[in-house]
């Protein structure tokens, strides 16, 4: 009797680790909106022809902070800002 338990219990265990393998390559597939906008911003971030007092970069950094939030970032501004300027200029 407790051998019919386990090996149904096995075979639940197993169903539920597939049908979360499932969900993970649905997620993997899925397109994450702030993930690009990150990726771009900072693009755009670093080759901006900034102005000798920062502005341009500046009202950059805000309007693209301002999108961030509404795809869900967290941080605050000066966070953005240093996630912008994080890779290193040649």
């Amino acid at each position: 009797m407790r051998a019919a338990r386990l090996e149904q219990a096995l075979e639940r265990l197993s169903a539920a680790i597939c049908d979360v393998e499932s969900e993970l390559e649905a997620m993997k597939r899925e397109h994450d909106p702030l993930a690009s906008h990150i990726f771009v911003s900072r693009r755009r971030y670093l080759n901006v022809n900034d102005t000798k007092d920062g502005k341009r970069r500046e009202m950059n950094a805000r309007l693209s902070f301002d999108t961030a939030c509404e795809l869900g970032f967290r941080g605050s501004l000066d966070e953005w800002e240093r996630l912008m300027d994080a890779v290193a200029k040649r």
